[in-house]
């Protein structure tokens, strides 16, 4: 076991199987979350159990979550601290997503493509008669849309964003998803990309 300090919050990793597990109490103090069994009832996996030995030599079983599922958590949170410290795992955790093999930019895609699925059986759900093309437009209107918040002049593909740029998509996408549901529910006449757009220009305003 290590321990990585984060703005004066210790955080414990536990190596297993090779990987490197949080102690899930030590990630949720340092997010500000109060309720620790709550925040990782919503990781559907990535949980498990670990014995640890504290400085009084004592021994306890705690939640540990996997790098996976601390990104989960981070970009779930709301939370001011949630930036900061998604950067520092970033930083922190890089060496050990290089000594396992897997790159930082897979972990960002693999919970891209989670999350993609997630708002394609949302949007499936909504509309009365989904074809292929409404999917593709949703998508597509999301990536325009990241892509021009990070100052690009054509669509970035998926392949090609930085991580930053895949957690903003998977809000902008969560904004399309529900506009074109609303569209179609109350036959409002919008253009869902000139909405999206917009929203995008106003986050690249806040954040920057």
């Amino acid at each position: 076991m290590k321990t990585e300090y984060w703005n004066g919050f210790p955080i414990r990793f536990i190596e297993k199987n090779g990987e490197w597990w949080a102690v899930a109490v030590d990630v949720t103090n340092a997010l500000g979350l109060k309720q620790t069994t709550r925040a990782i009832s919503r990781l559907k996996d990535g949980v498990t159990f670990s014995k640890v030995t504290d400085k009084l030599g004592r021994t306890q079983e705690v939640n540990i979550i996997n790098e996976k599922a601390i990104y989960k958590l981070v970009f779930r949170s709301h939370k001011p601290e949630a930036e900061d410290f998604q950067d520092w795992v970033y930083e922190m955790l890089k060496l050990i997503r290089q000594s396992s093999g897997l790159e930082g930019f897979q972990i960002f895609r693999m919970l891209d493509k989670e999350h993609q699925k997630e708002m394609m059986g949302k949007l499936n759900e909504s509309l009365r008669h989904p074809v292929r093309v409404d999917f593709i437009k949703a998508n597509t209107i999301a990536n325009k849309a990241v892509s021009t918040k990070y100052g690009y002049p054509k669509m970035v593909k998926k392949s090609d964003m930085s991580p930053a740029m895949l957690v903003d998509r998977q809000g902008l996408l969560e904004s399309t998803v529900e506009l074109m549901s609303i569209k179609e529910k109350y036959h409002l006449d919008l253009s869902v990309s000139e909405e999206v757009y917009k929203i995008a220009s106003g986050v690249n305003e806040k954040t920057g």
